[in-house]
Protein backbone atom coordinates (compact mmCIF):
# COMPACT_ATOMS: atom_id res chain seq x y z
CA UNK A 1 0.00 0.00 0.00
CA UNK A 2 2.59 2.31 -0.83
CA UNK A 3 0.55 4.44 -2.97
CA UNK A 4 -1.66 2.83 -0.68
CA UNK A 5 -0.49 4.18 2.26
CA UNK A 6 -1.48 5.57 3.82
CA UNK A 7 -4.95 5.78 5.59
CA UNK A 8 -3.89 7.20 9.15
CA UNK A 9 -5.60 10.47 10.40
CA UNK A 10 -2.90 11.46 10.71
CA UNK A 11 -2.86 10.38 10.08
CA UNK A 12 -4.13 12.87 12.02
CA UNK A 13 -4.85 16.62 13.18
CA UNK A 14 -7.54 19.30 14.30
CA UNK A 15 -9.69 21.76 16.27
CA UNK A 16 -12.96 21.67 18.17
CA UNK A 17 -12.34 18.56 20.21
CA UNK A 18 -15.68 17.91 21.80
CA UNK A 19 -14.36 14.62 23.17
CA UNK A 20 -11.80 16.50 25.15
CA UNK A 21 -13.92 19.19 26.62
CA UNK A 22 -13.48 17.90 30.11
CA UNK A 23 -9.69 17.79 30.10
CA UNK A 24 -8.48 20.74 28.09
CA UNK A 25 -7.73 24.34 28.86
CA UNK A 26 -5.20 23.96 31.61
CA UNK A 27 -2.85 26.54 30.23
CA UNK A 28 0.00 27.09 32.57
CA UNK A 29 -1.14 24.20 34.71
CA UNK A 30 1.29 22.19 36.76
CA UNK A 31 3.04 19.48 34.75
CA UNK A 32 1.67 20.52 31.36
CA UNK A 33 4.52 22.81 30.34
CA UNK A 34 2.04 25.58 29.68
CA UNK A 35 0.30 23.75 26.86
CA UNK A 36 -3.10 25.05 25.80
CA UNK A 37 -4.42 21.46 25.91
CA UNK A 38 -2.96 18.69 28.02
CA UNK A 39 -4.84 15.93 26.19
CA UNK A 40 -5.43 15.44 22.48
CA UNK A 41 -7.11 12.73 20.41
CA UNK A 42 -5.13 11.34 17.48
CA UNK A 43 -6.59 9.19 14.71
CA UNK A 44 -4.45 6.21 13.79
CA UNK A 45 -4.50 2.77 12.24
CA UNK A 46 -2.47 -0.45 12.71
CA UNK A 47 0.18 0.26 10.07
CA UNK A 48 3.96 0.29 10.37
CA UNK A 49 3.82 3.98 9.49
CA UNK A 50 2.69 4.88 12.99
CA UNK A 51 5.30 2.85 14.90
CA UNK A 52 7.05 6.05 16.11
CA UNK A 53 3.75 7.33 17.52
CA UNK A 54 3.37 4.17 19.61
CA UNK A 55 7.03 4.28 20.62
CA UNK A 56 6.54 7.83 21.87
CA UNK A 57 3.50 6.83 23.92
CA UNK A 58 5.03 3.68 25.39
CA UNK A 59 8.27 5.44 26.32
CA UNK A 60 6.51 8.34 27.94
CA UNK A 61 7.80 11.01 25.57
CA UNK A 62 4.42 12.72 25.32
CA UNK A 63 4.04 12.59 29.08
CA UNK A 64 7.44 14.26 29.46
CA UNK A 65 6.13 17.04 27.21
CA UNK A 66 3.04 17.47 29.38
CA UNK A 67 0.78 15.95 26.76
CA UNK A 68 -1.58 12.99 26.98
CA UNK A 69 -2.38 11.35 23.63
CA UNK A 70 -5.55 9.34 23.26
CA UNK A 71 -5.65 7.17 20.13
CA UNK A 72 -8.78 6.67 18.07
CA UNK A 73 -8.75 3.90 15.41
CA UNK A 74 -9.56 4.88 11.82
CA UNK A 75 -9.69 2.68 8.73
CA UNK A 76 -7.51 4.93 6.62
CA UNK A 77 -6.30 8.46 6.13
CA UNK A 78 -9.41 9.48 4.21
CA UNK A 79 -11.60 8.20 7.05
CA UNK A 80 -9.86 10.48 9.53
CA UNK A 81 -10.52 13.68 7.61
CA UNK A 82 -14.22 14.14 8.46
CA UNK A 83 -13.43 13.38 12.10
CA UNK A 84 -10.77 16.05 11.98
CA UNK A 85 -13.11 18.50 10.32
CA UNK A 86 -15.86 18.05 12.91
CA UNK A 87 -13.48 18.20 15.86
CA UNK A 88 -13.65 14.55 16.97
CA UNK A 89 -9.92 14.34 16.33
CA UNK A 90 -7.28 16.94 17.14
CA UNK A 91 -4.68 15.32 14.94
CA UNK A 92 -4.94 12.46 12.53
CA UNK A 93 -2.56 10.20 10.69
CA UNK A 94 -3.26 10.15 6.99
CA UNK A 95 -1.86 9.82 3.53
CA UNK A 96 -0.87 12.94 1.66
CA UNK A 97 -3.26 12.37 -1.25
CA UNK A 98 -6.29 12.38 1.01
CA UNK A 99 -5.02 15.42 2.90
CA UNK A 100 -4.29 17.46 -0.21
CA UNK A 101 -7.62 16.59 -1.82
CA UNK A 102 -9.45 17.58 1.35
CA UNK A 103 -7.62 20.90 1.38
CA UNK A 104 -8.33 21.55 -2.29
CA UNK A 105 -12.01 20.64 -1.89
CA UNK A 106 -12.21 22.90 1.18
CA UNK A 107 -13.39 20.05 3.39
CA UNK A 108 -11.02 21.41 6.00
CA UNK A 109 -8.28 23.99 6.40
CA UNK A 110 -5.28 21.71 6.83
CA UNK A 111 -2.13 22.18 8.85
CA UNK A 112 0.56 19.50 8.66
CA UNK A 113 2.40 18.98 11.95
CA UNK A 114 4.68 16.01 11.27
CA UNK A 115 5.94 13.86 8.43
CA UNK A 116 5.38 10.17 9.03
CA UNK A 117 6.49 7.69 6.43
CA UNK A 118 8.16 7.49 3.03
CA UNK A 119 8.13 4.66 0.50
CA UNK A 120 10.98 2.31 -0.20
CA UNK A 121 11.16 -0.78 -2.39
CA UNK A 122 8.44 -3.25 -1.46
CA UNK A 123 6.39 -0.77 0.55
CA UNK A 124 3.27 -0.75 -1.63
CA UNK A 125 2.60 -4.13 -3.10
CA UNK A 126 -0.47 -5.35 -4.90
CA UNK A 127 -0.78 -9.03 -3.94
CA UNK A 128 -2.63 -11.96 -5.49
CA UNK A 129 -3.03 -15.69 -4.81
CA UNK A 130 -1.68 -18.33 -7.21
CA UNK A 131 -4.36 -20.03 -9.27
CA UNK A 132 -6.99 -17.29 -9.17
CA UNK A 133 -6.50 -16.26 -12.79
CA UNK A 134 -4.41 -13.17 -12.12
CA UNK A 135 -0.78 -13.79 -12.99
CA UNK A 136 0.03 -10.31 -14.30
CA UNK A 137 -1.50 -6.86 -14.00
CA UNK A 138 -3.14 -7.02 -17.42
CA UNK A 139 -5.15 -10.07 -16.21
CA UNK A 140 -7.14 -7.68 -13.99
CA UNK A 141 -8.87 -6.40 -17.09
CA UNK A 142 -10.62 -9.67 -17.80
CA UNK A 143 -13.95 -10.29 -16.09
CA UNK A 144 -14.06 -7.22 -13.85
CA UNK A 145 -11.73 -8.59 -11.20
CA UNK A 146 -12.15 -7.45 -7.59
CA UNK A 147 -9.26 -5.45 -6.13
CA UNK A 148 -9.13 -4.53 -2.43
CA UNK A 149 -8.10 -1.06 -1.29
CA UNK A 150 -8.33 0.31 2.23
CA UNK A 151 -10.07 3.52 1.20
CA UNK A 152 -10.77 5.30 -2.08
CA UNK A 153 -8.96 8.37 -3.33
CA UNK A 154 -5.76 7.86 -1.35
CA UNK A 155 -2.09 7.41 -2.16
CA UNK A 156 -2.44 3.65 -2.22
CA UNK A 157 -5.13 3.74 -4.88
CA UNK A 158 -3.37 6.48 -6.84
CA UNK A 159 -0.18 4.45 -7.14
CA UNK A 160 -2.10 1.31 -8.02
CA UNK A 161 -4.01 3.11 -10.76
CA UNK A 162 -0.75 4.50 -12.13
CA UNK A 163 0.72 0.98 -12.25
CA UNK A 164 -2.42 -0.41 -13.90
CA UNK A 165 -2.61 2.29 -16.53
CA UNK A 166 1.00 1.78 -17.59
CA UNK A 167 -0.01 -1.83 -18.28
CA UNK A 168 -3.18 -1.05 -20.22
CA UNK A 169 -5.72 -1.45 -17.40
CA UNK A 170 -8.03 1.46 -16.61
CA UNK A 171 -9.72 2.04 -13.22
CA UNK A 172 -13.13 1.24 -14.69
CA UNK A 173 -11.86 -2.18 -15.81
CA UNK A 174 -11.81 -3.49 -12.21
CA UNK A 175 -14.11 -3.44 -9.21
CA UNK A 176 -12.51 -1.76 -6.21
CA UNK A 177 -13.54 -3.30 -2.88
CA UNK A 178 -12.92 -1.23 0.23
CA UNK A 179 -11.77 -3.14 3.32
CA UNK A 180 -9.34 -2.61 6.24
CA UNK A 181 -5.76 -3.69 5.64
CA UNK A 182 -5.88 -6.38 8.35
CA UNK A 183 -8.73 -8.13 6.48
CA UNK A 184 -6.94 -8.30 3.13
CA UNK A 185 -4.71 -11.39 3.61
CA UNK A 186 -7.68 -13.59 4.54
CA UNK A 187 -9.85 -12.08 1.78
CA UNK A 188 -7.19 -13.04 -0.75
CA UNK A 189 -6.96 -16.55 0.68
CA UNK A 190 -10.75 -17.04 0.52
CA UNK A 191 -10.93 -15.68 -3.01
CA UNK A 192 -13.18 -12.78 -2.02
CA UNK A 193 -10.90 -10.52 -4.05
CA UNK A 194 -8.43 -11.38 -6.80
CA UNK A 195 -5.88 -8.74 -5.80
CA UNK A 196 -5.25 -6.44 -2.84
CA UNK A 197 -3.19 -3.26 -2.57
CA UNK A 198 -1.37 -3.70 0.71
CA UNK A 199 1.19 -2.29 3.10
CA UNK A 200 3.31 -3.93 5.77
CA UNK A 201 2.86 -5.79 8.06
CA UNK A 202 -0.04 -7.21 6.08
CA UNK A 203 2.20 -7.93 3.09
CA UNK A 204 4.22 -10.29 5.25
CA UNK A 205 1.04 -11.87 6.60
CA UNK A 206 -0.24 -12.42 3.06
CA UNK A 207 3.09 -13.94 2.06
CA UNK A 208 2.77 -16.43 4.90
CA UNK A 209 -0.63 -17.44 3.48
CA UNK A 210 0.90 -18.05 0.05
CA UNK A 211 0.15 -14.73 -1.65
CA UNK A 212 2.50 -13.42 -4.34
CA UNK A 213 3.42 -9.95 -5.49
CA UNK A 214 1.54 -8.83 -8.56
CA UNK A 215 3.21 -5.42 -8.81
CA UNK A 216 5.26 -3.05 -6.67
CA UNK A 217 3.49 0.27 -7.08
CA UNK A 218 6.23 2.31 -5.35
CA UNK A 219 8.55 2.26 -8.31
CA UNK A 220 9.25 4.56 -11.25
CA UNK A 221 7.52 7.91 -10.72
CA UNK A 222 6.44 6.87 -7.24
CA UNK A 223 9.82 5.59 -6.01
CA UNK A 224 10.68 7.04 -2.56
CA UNK A 225 7.37 8.87 -2.61
CA UNK A 226 6.23 10.40 0.70
CA UNK A 227 3.33 8.36 2.01
CA UNK A 228 1.74 9.81 5.08
CA UNK A 229 2.02 12.07 8.06
CA UNK A 230 0.11 13.83 10.81
CA UNK A 231 -2.10 16.87 10.42
CA UNK A 232 -4.58 19.01 12.26
CA UNK A 233 -6.63 21.97 11.27
CA UNK A 234 -5.55 25.58 10.97
CA UNK A 235 -7.96 26.40 13.79
CA UNK A 236 -6.40 23.81 16.08
CA UNK A 237 -2.82 24.99 15.66
CA UNK A 238 -3.79 28.67 15.89
CA UNK A 239 -5.62 28.07 19.16
CA UNK A 240 -3.08 25.56 20.49
CA UNK A 241 0.36 26.46 19.09
CA UNK A 242 2.29 25.16 22.10
CA UNK A 243 0.37 21.90 22.09
CA UNK A 244 0.94 21.41 18.36
CA UNK A 245 4.62 22.25 18.82
CA UNK A 246 4.94 19.72 21.65
CA UNK A 247 3.39 17.04 19.45
CA UNK A 248 5.75 17.95 16.62
CA UNK A 249 8.85 17.83 18.83
CA UNK A 250 7.93 14.47 20.33
CA UNK A 251 7.26 12.99 16.91
CA UNK A 252 10.61 14.27 15.62
CA UNK A 253 12.32 12.50 18.52
CA UNK A 254 10.45 9.25 17.92
CA UNK A 255 10.85 9.40 14.14
CA UNK A 256 14.60 9.85 14.60
CA UNK A 257 14.85 6.83 16.88
CA UNK A 258 12.76 4.70 14.52
CA UNK A 259 14.92 5.71 11.57
CA UNK A 260 18.11 4.75 13.39
CA UNK A 261 17.15 1.44 14.96
CA UNK A 262 14.99 -1.15 13.20
CA UNK A 263 14.84 -3.26 16.36
CA UNK A 264 12.85 -0.56 18.14
CA UNK A 265 10.23 -0.64 15.41
CA UNK A 266 10.08 -4.43 15.48
CA UNK A 267 9.60 -4.40 19.23
CA UNK A 268 6.61 -2.08 19.17
CA UNK A 269 4.70 -3.63 16.23
CA UNK A 270 3.15 -6.62 18.08
CA UNK A 271 1.61 -4.24 20.61
CA UNK A 272 -0.70 -2.54 18.12
CA UNK A 273 -0.39 -4.04 14.61
CA UNK A 274 -1.92 -7.44 15.44
CA UNK A 275 1.15 -9.36 14.33
CA UNK A 276 3.48 -11.67 16.20
CA UNK A 277 7.19 -11.16 16.80
CA UNK A 278 8.11 -13.51 13.95
CA UNK A 279 6.17 -11.46 11.42
CA UNK A 280 7.51 -8.22 12.88
CA UNK A 281 11.04 -9.43 12.21
CA UNK A 282 10.20 -10.08 8.55
CA UNK A 283 8.41 -6.90 7.55
CA UNK A 284 10.06 -4.55 5.12
CA UNK A 285 10.39 -1.05 6.49
CA UNK A 286 10.18 2.23 4.65
CA UNK A 287 11.74 5.51 5.71
CA UNK A 288 10.76 7.51 8.80
CA UNK A 289 11.46 11.18 7.89
CA UNK A 290 12.79 13.33 10.72
CA UNK A 291 12.08 16.74 9.19
CA UNK A 292 9.02 18.40 7.68
CA UNK A 293 10.04 19.58 4.20
CA UNK A 294 7.74 21.19 1.66
CA UNK A 295 9.92 20.16 -1.27
CA UNK A 296 9.60 16.48 -0.45
CA UNK A 297 5.83 16.59 -0.01
CA UNK A 298 5.39 18.68 -3.14
CA UNK A 299 6.29 15.53 -5.11
CA UNK A 300 2.95 14.04 -4.12
CA UNK A 301 1.12 17.18 -5.20
CA UNK A 302 2.92 17.09 -8.54
CA UNK A 303 1.88 13.46 -9.08
CA UNK A 304 -1.71 14.39 -8.31
CA UNK A 305 -1.49 17.38 -10.63
CA UNK A 306 -0.26 15.10 -13.41
CA UNK A 307 -3.37 12.97 -12.84
CA UNK A 308 -5.68 15.99 -12.87
CA UNK A 309 -6.47 15.69 -9.15
CA UNK A 310 -5.03 19.05 -8.14
CA UNK A 311 -4.74 22.40 -9.92
CA UNK A 312 -1.26 23.43 -11.16
CA UNK A 313 -0.94 26.16 -8.53
CA UNK A 314 -1.40 23.92 -5.49
CA UNK A 315 1.48 24.48 -3.07
CA UNK A 316 2.32 22.41 0.02
CA UNK A 317 4.53 24.89 1.89
CA UNK A 318 1.69 27.08 3.26
CA UNK A 319 0.19 23.95 4.82
CA UNK A 320 3.17 23.22 7.06
CA UNK A 321 2.98 24.08 10.74
CA UNK A 322 6.04 25.99 11.87
CA UNK A 323 6.41 25.60 15.61
CA UNK A 324 7.09 28.79 17.62
CA UNK A 325 10.46 28.93 19.41
CA UNK A 326 10.59 26.80 22.54
CA UNK A 327 10.89 28.84 25.74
Amino acid sequence: MFLAVATTCLLFLASGCGLLSGSEADEGGSGTGGLEKSKITVGTMPAIDVAPLHMAIQRGYFKEAGLEVELQPIQGGAAGIPLLANGELDVTFGNWVSFFKAQQEQILDLKIVSDGYQADDGMFLTMTMPGNGVEKVSDLKDGKKKVAVNTRKNLNELSLIAAMQTRGVQPEDVEFVVMPFPDMPAALQRGDVQAASMIEPFISQANQLGAKTLVDTATGPTADIPIAGYAGTQKFVEENPKTAAAFQRVMTRAQTEASQDRAQVENVLPSYAKINEKTAALVRLGVFPTTLEAGRLQRVAELMQANGELPPNFQVEPLLFQAPPEN
